[in-house]
């Protein structure tokens, strides 16, 4: 919804059991400056609606004068049922709700979570632990890439009070706010209906901030984890991290039962001391933040509520970025910052309708800088000082080369490399081994990404004799943009070539198309800022999207039905181009917004259908169907004409003494058309479950899920489907018959041949050639999802915990997850990805279907907490999971056996926390508290090196975050 609220419905009847029509219901919040009220109907039904999450006491007056107060809670996106029957003989019951994870009434598969039981729980301080918590996600150590449940982890999103936190036009989470702040959280993860605006194809968390309430409250805390009570790293770094946060936070009434406020500070000081890595001992590494947060809750009129929030952010750092194998030269210094402002506000116009508007503004600047700026760029015609090459940018140590050459034509191109490698590997690498990179950061970083979105409801609710209709009507913008000026430093990234042509799959000397003759060095640039680039200022991209909801809620006897859809129009805005009555129907204009691509309203019906049976009072089941079409793109960049000249990356190439050879603009990062009446990603999703309340105590629900994504866009050669073809594979693998029998087999079977039609995906024009890179939809590109799941929640009066045991296959041949340059903790272009980048990251290519990365075949995850006897608690996260899978790899696309066909170890963890709390006075509360995350350190390895040349084929570069303990101190009053 528009609106960050939830509801209290129910049914009123009397002491015979009849409904009471009539009966005056009211809600006092802690949250809610003015009391809420609705009457019964005639059937008893009442609906408390738009109500903000937190707590309630709710009172029903009869029209006789009989009144009885009941307390209950509130949760995020949840529905709080509440039958009451008035003249009962236990009208001294309090029900309470809501005081752990509750799991949604309707078949979507989404569950909240209040601060209360957040409080209890073994939690980190940043925004990104909450999804640890939630049920059938999975856990992942990656401070980048978002986890999986169903999608990739760039199909996720993110909110804070209802503002996206994504990063625009990639799926990331960049920024992510102190959990200090959050008083309920929310998940949705699949079954999504058509209330609201979720086109996400993954996990999508929300989250509502902390509001004022009737009393003036506030508290102070304070956090430490020392490095010393750290475990040693398995990932090689040993440095000590100090971290120490400082929030505060006070809130309470401006106008008493009109005006609230809550204001909050929270600071983060990171410092890592007498570090080393396999260079040697590393530089104090910082990473210091200040938050800043206000928000204010006014009800003018018990009917009309608004909420103003604004956050702001700085982030400072130095000395980051030094690999395990990379010297302190090659750091960065950085400064981000985040902003958000939140307006939101609804209106009850009467019992039956409702009104919902919401603005959203954020900004994320980040900023990164090499300590040791070389102060130049690289130009057109200058040398390479061979002689000092960490003076001219980032090199990278070469290897040696030693696959087995198939003549002695290859063999003396072998002999040759090594020979100039090893004097390299010996000047530039650690103890004679050719490990990491020597110089400076390659890049000098300074952008922003922007975004907007305004959401405006109207709901409206139709009784009937038999039926009741909540209607929902909808309509969102939003825009992100991103603002991006790169340049290198010095000569950017600089490789060894050693007179072997790296871009061909054989041992072969270069041939000058397009690696000149004589190369032995390669620098990459960023074309910004290079004599042949023409743009000085930032690359500006943008993506623009309306969408249409409507949805019908229809109640029946013991059955609910929703009926609905979404509609959308998408706009990617790109620059350097303008229409022209050309064949491409565009002419270069450097600098110029144009429209890229257009998806209509046509092309992205989104429908929503659920059902729900109440076949009981304590147990239900559903079913689901749903249509996504995700607006998240980064084509806005990656096609952006202006790449040509301004934002894309150059390859320069120099001979064995730097002297300056040519340079080439990298085809793949150019600026690129689209195909025309190619159909926007679809992901489809069909679901059956069942749930049920057990023995007062527990709450199962059972589901499996079905689910397949289709129309993915990609950048690919125009002629793909003609050059790409069996003969090719057969000829480039054949060096392979040794090693990966299968691939060299598979390949002379022609079981790699392009699909049909063989021809170019558009036609040539003014703009494009046959080679030319261009945006296809991929002929035959999917991916699958199956999960059979149970969630187990089990609630005492002391003790609540929530268990879920999930099995999943997901697999297919387009893998988001799987084309990040061997690293899968990056935030790639989503649509402009290494997939089909060249011969062999086409999707008939070899062996590339199989599992996804983020296939992991089981997982049980089971949180809690127990209250103590001494005021105190006990809390714990306990999760296993299977392992992701791998496969050996010539390239980071090109397979050579089956992909996913192997898998890393399983991980099992254990978090605990201890909670003591001691009253002081009557208004003053002390808490102490110890997290341990990780209490039995199993740093479990994953992301393993898939190359197949490498000498650490199949070490793990990763491993799960050590053992590490969390000290708190809070006073609150």
């Amino acid at each position: 919804m528009a609106q960050q609220v939830g509801e209290i419905v129910g049914k009123v009847t009397g002491a015979n059991g009849a409904p009471l029509a009539g009966v005056t219901v009211e809600a006092k919040g802690d949250v809610l400056p003015k009391a809420r009220v609705a009457t019964s109907r005639e059937n008893g039904s009442f609906r408390l609606q738009l109500l903000p999450p937190g707590n309630y006491e709710v009172t029903f007056t009869s029209t006789n004068g009989v009144s009885q107060t009941f307390a209950t809670s509130v949760l995020l996106d949840q529905r709080t049922p509440l039958n009451v029957q008035l003249g009962a003989s236990d009208v001294e019951k309090v029900v309470v709700y809501g005081e752990a994870l509750t799991t949604a009434t309707n078949a979507a598969l989404g569950n909240s979570l209040n601060a209360e039981a957040l409080n209890l729980l073994p939690t980190a301080v940043e925004y990104s632990s909450l999804i640890r918590l939630m049920p059938g996600v999975q856990v992942t150590s990656d401070s980048v890439r978002g986890p999986s449940a169903g999608a990739s982890g760039q199909d996720n999103g993110y909110k804070f009070d209802g503002a996206n936190l994504s990063v625009p036009l990639f799926g990331i989470l960049a920024s992510s706010p102190s959990t200090h702040d959050v008083a309920h959280v929310s998940v949705e993860r699949g079954g999504a209906r058509a209330v609201g605006f979720n086109r996400n194809a993954g996990v999508t968390l929300n989250t509502e901030s902390k509001s004022g309430t009737d009393e003036f409250k506030g508290d102070v805390t304070y956090r430490l984890q020392k490095g010393s009570w750290q475990a040693d790293d398995e990932d090689g770094l040993s440095t000590e991290d100090d971290i120490a946060f400082i929030t505060a936070g006070f809130g309470g009434p401006i106008i008493p039962e009109q005006l609230y406020f809550y204001g909050s500070y929270y600071t983060r000081d990171d410092s890592k001391e007498s570090g080393t890595n396999a260079r040697g001992p590393l530089p104090d590494i910082t990473n210091e933040r200040e938050e800043y947060f206000g928000k204010f809750t006014w009800t003018p009129t018990e009917d009309i509520l608004v909420n103003a929030s604004y956050r702001t952010s700085e982030v400072t750092t130095t000395n980051q970025g030094i690999g395990t194998n990379n010297p302190v030269s090659t750091a960065l210094n950085g400064v981000d910052e985040f902003e958000v402002f939140v307006f939101d506000g609804s209106w009850l116009i009467n019992d039956d309708t409702t009104f919902n508007i919401s603005y959203a503004d954020t900004k994320q600047s980040a900023g990164s800088f090499p300590i040791n700026n070389l102060g130049f760029s690289g130009q057109s015609g200058d040398s390479l000082n061979v002689a000092d090459l960490p003076s001219q940018g980032y090199f990278v140590v070469p290897s040696l080369e030693i696959r087995t050459p198939a003549d002695a034509a290859e063999q003396a191109l072998i002999d040759a490399y090594n020979a100039g490698a090893q004097p390299l590997i010996d000047a530039y690498g650690i103890n004679g081994e050719a490990l990491g990179g020597v110089g400076a950061n390659s890049t000098i970083n300074d952008n922003a990404y922007l975004g907007e979105t305004l959401e405006i409801s109207l709901e409206h609710i139709i009784e009937t004799d038999n039926f009741t209709h909540e209607l929902y009507f909808g309509y969102q913008e939003e825009e992100g943009s991103e603002e991006l000026f790169r340049i290198s430093n010095g000569w950017g990234t600089i490789a060894y070539w050693g007179g072997i042509d790296q871009e061909d799959g054989n041992i072969v000397a270069p041939t000058g198309d397009p690696t000149p003759i004589g190369t032995v060095y390669r620098a990459t640039v960023q074309t910004r800022g290079f004599s042949a680039g023409g743009l000085t200022g930032p690359l500006v991209s943008a993506s623009k999207s309306k969408t249409f909801a409507f949805n019908d809620t229809i109640y029946w006897d013991d059955w609910i039905f929703d009926a609905g859809f979404l509609i959308s129009q998408d706009e990617i805005l790109g620059q350097g181009l303008r229409p022209a009555n050309t064949s491409s129907g565009y002419e270069e204009a450097r600098g110029e917004t144009y429209v890229m691509k257009k998806v209509d309203f046509k092309d992205t019906i989104q429908p929503r259908f659920t059902a729900t049976w109440n076949y009981s009072d304590t147990a239900s089941a559903f079913a689901s169907f749903a249509r996504y079409n995700p607006a998240v793109s980064s084509l806005a960049r990656a096609a952006s004409w202006d790449r040509n000249t301004g934002g894309s990356t150059t390859w320069v190439y120099f001979d064995g003494n730097g002297n300056f050879l040519d340079s080439q603009t990298n085809v793949s990062s150019t600026g690129k058309l689209f195909v025309d009446g190619i159909k926007p990603r679809t992901m489809q999703e069909l679901m059956l479950g069942h749930q049920m309340e057990w023995n007062d105590n527990w709450t199962i629900r059972n589901h499996v899920r079905y689910r397949r994504t289709w129309n993915f866009w990609e950048d690919t050669p125009n002629n793909s489907r003609i050059v790409y073809d069996a003969e090719s594979y057969q000829g480039r693998v054949a060096s392979f018959a040794d090693t990966y029998p299968d691939l060299v087999a598979a390949a002379n079977a022609g079981d790699f041949d392009s699909p049909d039609p063989k021809e170019l995906y558009m036609p040539v024009n003014n703009l494009i050639g046959e080679g030319s890179y261009i945006i296809a939809q991929l002929a035959g590109a999917f991916n699958k999802y199956l999960e059979a799941s149970a969630e187990i929640d089990y609630k005492s009066e002391n003790f609540f915990s929530t268990t879920s045991i999930v099995w999943s296959h997901y697999y297919g041949n387009f893998d988001q997850d799987g084309t990040t340059r061997f690293n899968n903790d990056a935030g790639t272009f989503i649509g402009s990805s290494n997939i089909a980048d060249s011969w062999y990251g086409q999707l008939w290519g070899s062996f590339t279907e199989g599992n996804m990365r983020a296939d992991r075949r089981w997982q049980v995850k089971s949180f809690g907490a127990y209250q103590l006897p001494w005021n105190a608690s006990l809390g714990y996260l306990a999760y296993w999971q299977a392992g992701h899978t791998w496969a050996h790899q010539w390239a980071s696309t090109f397979y050579l056996e089956p992909r996913g066909s192997r898998t890393t170890p399983s991980h099992w963890q254990l978090d605990i926390n201890y909670t003591q709390n001691f009253a002081l006075t009557d208004d003053l509360d002390l808490k102490l508290r110890v997290d341990v995350f990780n209490l039995f350190d199993k740093q479990t390895g994953y992301n393993p090196q898939p190359r197949y040349n490498s000498s650490e084929l199949g070490v793990y570069r990763s491993h799960e975050n050590p053992r590490r303990i969390q000290a708190t101190v809070s006073l609150a009053f």
